[in-house]
């Protein structure tokens, strides 16, 4: 124990201070989610991501102390993070090449890759890094019996560093173009949500940026800026699904011992009309919208935490400082702003007190009142997500089990004034989860080595849809976000009512890295949906996709 101890210490003095985040879809998240629940490191919790290349680390060096009880495809994972996160363990860059500069061994395998770095100690350093995509699309519309092909071409560049060990920036942007037809594009969620590959039927061509600066004073951080970002446990993320569009926020977190906070506050879109014009050739108008999140979590011992936050939208008017404020309850200052605005009170729970599974749940209140519970009253407003991580069941098969159940109410998210929904740009924060439906999800990870690995996933969902008669008229269930109850909609609503619709997904990953950040996955995926009116979609999707980082 003095050993480890010693050792922990050492490990700690040599940690470098990166403060920029480590990208929501970097494989480390899923890899310290299992070293969590094989109860090999302590104090990690995936509620919100990203986290900073800092803090990525610590948890890595509790990894490596534990080494001699991982498998052979683990302690070979393990010796690619430590060398793409080489400098924040180790404060070195031995294993790193620059192609503008010293580029010995630029196409080895145990070499992180730059086209250009520099580091001043304790000054500052940076980090620079082309990027380049290519995905070969195909989609099987077997309803029309009719297959689309295109390939997409995507290029850009990513900046990213520290300053004083305290503060980080990070920039990235990029540009693409679809060769073929537009119908295949679709089955990237980056395009379907594009709004310059949307803007014309005949465009092809979309983009995208994101950046942020950091502050980091180890107990507390702050942000500002825009990327990607994942609230709520398990793969569907039932709180912020990062499927939407990416949005401008505020941040900051704290972490003192067994508490940690965390509060962002956003910029979304909100309703969008494009007025034309004869002289300027016209102008969009888009009603202002923000959100506002904290959360407060409390780790019970080393194997469990709870944590208890509030979600708010508001919109029409500017900036409000009562909900620009963190500490402080939305709920109540919703009350005292004259019930203008939708709060929404959440609480979480996250348990690996048996090694090799955790379990995961969520319950959130959008509105309720005790008094009405079990009427069938449609303010009864409530989700409730339960999951579960089989992680490893035999330490020499490197398999992971992921199950996960999601129940959401009639109305949840919607709101009675548009504004105020809980949408960005249209499309729902959570998407692509309704209001009045249930969703079962399963998954499993395997893993051939470090350097290929398969991933299934299924998911059946039940939607009650919102009825359309045949002069138009829509009888409200609560099955639509676009749409809040009505002064003249029914007061009680069951869940499921509507037209029952079905929604069936497959899909299949093989991933394959021959290199240090040289990607190659071939996916295949499956739907079939039953919605109303007797319509049903079936495809077939299939792609491949090729990412260089130099």
């Amino acid at each position: 124990m003095k050993k480890v101890f010693l050792i922990l210490i050492a490990f700690t003095c040599i940690l470098s201070a990166q403060t920029e985040y480590v990208e929501v879809e970097n494989p480390i998240y899923n890899f310290l989610e299992r070293m969590e629940t094989l109860q090999l490191i302590e104090g990690y919790n995936s509620f919100i991501l990203p986290k900073t290349r800092r803090d990525v680390a610590i948890y890595l060096k509790q990894v490596i102390l534990n080494i001699n009880k991982l498998n052979d495809v683990d302690r070979e994972i393990v010796e690619d993070f430590k060398t793409e996160f080489e400098y924040e363990l180790f404060g070195s860059l031995e294993h790193s090449s620059s192609l503008l500069g010293s580029n010995d061994n630029y196409l080895s395998n145990n070499t992180q890759r730059y086209f250009y770095l520099n580091n001043l100690k304790d000054k500052g350093n940076i980090f620079i890094n082309l990027l380049l995509q290519e995905k070969f699309l195909i989609n099987n519309n077997r309803n029309i019996n009719n297959t689309y092909k295109a390939t997409a071409t995507i290029f850009g560049g990513e900046i990213r560093g520290t300053i004083l060990n305290k503060f980080g920036f990070h920039l990235k942007g990029t540009n693409g173009a679809l060769f073929g037809d537009k119908e295949a594009g679709y089955i990237l969620n980056q395009l379907k949500y594009n709004f310059k590959f949307n803007e014309k039927p005949e465009e092809k061509f979309f983009d995208e940026a994101e950046g942020y600066i950091t502050a980091d004073f180890d107990i507390i951080k702050f942000k500002m800026g825009r990327d990607k970002m994942l609230v709520g446990y398990g793969a569907m993320k039932p709180l912020l699904s990062g499927n939407t569009p990416m949005f401008d926020y505020i941040s900051m977190e704290i972490n003192y011992g067994v508490f940690n906070f965390s509060y962002f506050h956003g910029k979304l879109i909100g309703k969008y009309n494009y007025k034309s014009d004869a002289v300027t050739g016209g102008e969009a108008f888009v009603e202002e919208k923000y959100i506002g999140y904290h959360r407060f979590g409390f780790n019970i011992n080393k194997h469990a935490d709870i944590g208890f936050g509030e979600f708010v939208i508001y919109g029409g008017r500017p900036l409000d400082l009562s909900y620009l404020n963190p500490f402080n309850f939305y709920k109540s200052t919703e009350h005292s702003n004259r019930d203008r605005d939708n709060s929404m009170l959440f609480f979480d729970f996250n348990n690996n007190s048996i090694k090799s599974v955790k379990l995961s749940a969520l319950f959130l209140i959008d509105d309720i009142s005790f008094s009405k519970l079990g009427s069938g009253w449609w303010g009864n407003q409530t989700i409730s997500n339960l999951r579960i991580l089989i992680a490893q069941p035999i330490n020499c098969l490197p398999l992971d089990i992921r199950l996960e159940y999601i129940k959401i109410d009639p109305y949840v998210f919607s709101h009675r004034l548009y504004k105020n929904n809980f949408t960005h740009f249209g499309t729902g924060l959570s998407e692509p989860l309704q209001p009045n439906s249930s969703v079962v999800s399963a998954g499993l990870e395997y893993r051939f080595s470090s350097a290929l690995f398969l991933t299934m996933n299924g998911t059946y969902s039940v939607h009650g849809a919102n009825p359309v008669m045949k002069d138009g008229t829509i009888v409200n269930v609560g099955g639509d976000i676009l749409l809040g109850h009505r002064v003249f909609d029914l007061e009680n609503v069951n869940f499921l009512d509507g037209d029952r619709e079905y929604f069936r997904k497959v899909i299949t990953t093989l991933t394959y890295e021959p290199m240090n950040d040289f990607f190659c996955l071939i996916t295949i995926e499956y739907i079939r949906h039953n919605l109303q009116n007797s319509k049903t979609i079936e495809e077939l999707n299939s792609f491949i996709s090729l990412m260089v980082k130099l």
